[in-house]
């Protein structure tokens, strides 16, 4: 099965670089103008809401269960939570790495309570205590310069469609791959795309394997989220939020 990518329209913002799906529209997190949030019309780019940041080269975005917004600031070393309505700072936590100081953190994910984040120095995706910033468990990132990631959703249409037997022979049938997956600790799949290698890598979140990936043509992936079943990325160089289709 081949996929293909399409530009739905260009992001506002100067270096878009973090994407999150949420019922309110896409965040988006720009990296230099000056590391603004917006808020966008999923129908056609329009700005719903913005504020500013205090991040340095800013590359990933979440919303966690109570709707606060968390930015990796890149060159700033932290990861910070915001007020989404009044761009009010609510906290700050170190972000994660191998060394003795903190990483230099870009994508960001939330599940069940805890912050996930991707930083490609390291090589690693950490899961952390949002609280304290404490490293509770991390898997490999793979690829050399991994951005966005999203979690899998149970309608990704993408499912048993490229199944990983075109990495490594998989006992797994294309019927079977189809059905929705879950880890040993009943979480889903991780997506987590490199830029460099333009690939979106799944992950089992529990131990790093690679369950597949997905070649992405024509842009580089930067930032990334999974809406409605359906990849969407953002290349900070052209400016364009894509999509992957079949």
């Amino acid at each position: 099965m081949a996929f293909k990518t399409r530009s739905l329209w260009k992001a506002p913002s100067k270096q878009p670089n973090g994407l999150q799906a949420s019922e309110q529209g896409l965040w988006v997190l720009d990296q230099i103008d000056p590391n603004r949030v917006y808020l966008l019309s999923y129908a056609d780019g329009s700005i719903i809401r913005e504020f500013g940041t205090r991040s340095k080269h800013g590359s990933g975005i979440t919303v966690d269960s109570k709707g606060h917004v968390w930015v990796a600031s890149t060159f700033g070393f932290e990861i910070i939570c915001y007020d989404p309505e009044t761009g009010r700072e609510l906290a700050a936590i170190p972000a994660p790495g191998l060394g003795p100081g903190p990483g230099s953190p870009h994508a960001l994910e939330w599940r069940d309570g805890h912050l996930w984040c991707n930083v490609p120095k390291a090589g690693q995706i950490f899961e952390l205590d949002p609280a304290t910033g404490k490293v509770l468990h991390h898997i490999s990132a793979h690829g050399d310069r991994a951005h966005g990631m999203a979690w899998e959703s149970d309608d990704l249409w993408c499912l048993g469609v490229n199944p990983a037997s075109a990495i490594e022979p998989s006992p797994v049938p294309a019927h079977e791959a189809a059905r929705p997956w879950r880890s040993a600790r009943g979480l889903p799949a991780l997506w987590s795309a490199d830029t460099n290698k333009r690939v979106i890598f799944r992950l089992n979140p529990d131990n790093g394997e690679i369950l597949d990936a997905i070649g992405v043509a024509g842009f580089e992936p930067h930032g990334m989220t999974i809406h409605n079943g359906t990849f969407w990325l953002c290349d900070a160089g052209t400016r364009d939020v894509f999509i992957l289709e079949r």
